[in-house]
């Protein structure tokens, strides 16, 4: 796991730029057109990975089950987890991490998750991506979002009220969507 820390910290610090990194539906802009600085992002990534290690040495279930996203230390946890206890402690874990300053719990409990409704959040969250990425009034790529159990959970961090009211209105109009949870940080 530390030679995983070391690389992925030298990514980020070497990878400084303004740099387009991708994976699935997320998006991350170097910090020249983020609202958060270089070391808030750096603190929200050590949050990040260290919730992940704990889940991994407590539980791979909850490694594999449950995303992590983490802005301006405020951690969003989302995913479907069979037992009410794995919850909990989930949610538990997030707090033992160091610069935690709150917990969103948006983990459900749910025994028939199955491919089919994976299949329908990948598909709601890819057009969101696909939405707001062609969208030109939409400037910066601060948002996250996560899709579980057809309810769109938005995260970031933004001053632009019409922007964020854009990225809001994009994924109400994704059919199959039961819900959008707005969950943007505005910038102190």
């Amino acid at each position: 796991m530390n030679k995983f820390l070391i690389l992925f910290f030298s990514f980020l610090l070497f990878g400084c730029g303004p740099s387009l990194v991708t994976t699935g539906a997320k998006t991350v802009i170097g910090q020249n057109q983020d609202e958060k600085s270089f070391g808030q992002s750096w603190d929200d990534a050590a949050i990040k990975l260290g919730i992940k290690e704990k889940y991994f040495s407590y539980d791979a279930t909850l490694f594999t089950k449950i995303d992590v996203e983490v802005q301006l230390g405020v951690v969003l946890l989302t995913g479907v987890v069979p037992f009410g206890d794995m919850r909990l402690e989930a949610v538990r874990l997030a707090w033992q991490q160091e610069g935690v300053v709150e917990v969103l719990n948006e983990i459900s409990i749910d025994t028939g998750y199955g491919i089919d409704d994976i299949a329908k959040d990948k598909f709601i969250s890819t057009q969101l991506f696909t939405k707001v990425l062609a969208d030109r009034e939409i400037k910066k790529f601060k948002y996250d979002h996560e899709v579980q159990k057809q309810i769109i959970y938005l995260f970031g961090v933004s001053n632009d009220q019409s922007e964020i009211n854009r990225v809001i209105d994009h994924a109400k109009s994704i059919k199959g969507v039961v819900d959008v949870i707005n969950y943007i940080q505005p910038r102190n």
